[in-house]
C-alpha cells in the first residue's frame, strides 16, 4: 500500500497565527512527517486577508529541525471571503507557480486561479507522483461575500481535471454547519468514482472553532465540519476578548485587535491510500506553540 499523509491547518489569525503555523509545521514535519501541509491563510494579515509577506512567511517559516533535509513551510495556502483585502496578493493568485488560490465560486471574472495542483514528492509513494488538487469554495448561508453555488463550482472545477488518478481536497469556507456537511455528502455521491478525479476529503473552515465530528463517510471520504484556527485561543475566535464583549454589549464600533496567549495550531491529519484513493483515517490536530 502506498500512503499519502495530508495535514490541513485551519484559519491562520494574525501574527500569532503565523507563529502557530511556523511552530506546528516544524513539529509536524519532525514527528508525523506529513507529505502535504495545507494552511488557510485567510486571516493572516492582522486578522483579515493576506499580504505577500504573510504568504512568503507561511510558505517558508521555521528553522529546519535536526535530521534529513525537509520542506519548510506550508505546501499550499487557501483563502476565503477576505481573499482580496490586500490587493497586493493578486499577482500571486494569478501566478501558476504559486500554490495559492482564491475561492472557486466567485465570479469567473474575479482575479486569480481557482485550483491548486501539487505533486506528491514523498519517497514513501513508490508508485510515483500522485496528482493532488486543492479547491476552496465559499458557503452562501450567513456569509457576507456574495458567491455562486459552491456545489456547482466544485462540479465545474473537478470536471475540468484531466488526470483520472487525481485526488482532491475540497475546503468549504462557510458559516453554516449544514452547508458544510451537505458539501461532504455531495462530493461523496458525485466524486467517488474510480475512473476520474476523486475527492478524498472535505474540510470546513471559517468559524475558527474546531468541531468534534471528524469522520469517514461510507469508508470513502474524510470530513470535518470545521478544522479550527491557528492563533491565540485566549480570546474570542482569535480576537481580544474584552474588546469583543464590549462591541457586543455596547453595540458601538470597537477595534477588535488580535488576541494574545494560548497560541496553538488546530486542524486535521488525514492518511490516504493512494492505490485506492481512499482515506484510511482522519484525526484532529491541536499543536501548542510558544507565544510570539
Amino acid at each position: 500500500m502506498n500512503e499519502l499523509i495530508l495535514a490541513f491547518l485551519g484559519d491562520c489569525v494574525g501574527s500569532p497565527g503565523r507563529a502557530a503555523v511556523g511552530g506546528a509545521v516544524r513539529q509536524l514535519r519532525s514527528s508525523i512527517t506529513p507529505t502535504i501541509i495545507v494552511v488557510n491563510g485567510e486571516n493572516s494579515r492582522n486578522g483579515s486577508g493576506i499580504s505577500p509577506d504573510n504568504y512568503r512567511e507561511l510558505r517558508r517559516t521555521g528553522a529546519p529541525p535536526p535530521g534529513p533535509p525537509m520542506r519548510m513551510g506550508a505546501d499550499a495556502i487557501t483563502l476565503g471571503d477576505h481573499c482580496y483585502k490586500d490587493r497586493a496578493i493578486v499577482p500571486f493568485l494569478h501566478d501558476p507557480e504559486e500554490p495559492i488560490a482564491r475561492p472557486a465560486n466567485l465570479s469567473l471574472s474575479a482575479p486569480g486561479k481557482r485550483l491548486i495542483r501539487l505533486n506528491n514528492p514523498s519517497p514513501a509513494v513508490t508508485a510515483g507522483c500522485v496528482p493532488i488538487y486543492v479547491v476552496t469554495v465559499l458557503g452562501r448561508i450567513f456569509m457576507p461575500m456574495a458567491a455562486d453555488s459552491p456545489f456547482d463550482a466544485v462540479d465545474r472545477e473537478l470536471s475540468a481535471i484531466q488526470e483520472p488518478d487525481a485526488i482532491v481536497l475540497v475546503e468549504i469556507h462557510a458559516e453554516a454547519t449544514s452547508e458544510k456537511q451537505a458539501m461532504a455528502w455531495h462530493c461523496l455521491e458525485r466524486w467517488s468514482a474510480p475512473t476520474r478525479a476523486r475527492v478524498v476529503a472535505v474540510v470546513g473552515t471559517h468559524t475558527h472553532v474546531q468541531t468534534a465530528d471528524a469522520r469517514i463517510l461510507e469508508h470513502s471520504l474524510a470530513t470535518i465540519t470545521d478544522a479550527g484556527m491557528c492563533g491565540p485561543h485566549n480570546g474570542v475566535i482569535g480576537r481580544d476578548a474584552r474588546a469583543t464583549v464590549e462591541a457586543m454589549t455596547v453595540q458601538s464600533p470597537t477595534p477588535l485587535d488580535v488576541a494574545a496567549g494560548d497560541v496553538r495550531a488546530r486542524g486535521v491529519r488525514i492518511r490516504i491510500d493512494t492505490d485506492t484513493r481512499s482515506p484510511l483515517s482522519i484525526e484532529t490536530l491541536n499543536v501548542p506553540v510558544e507565544s510570539p
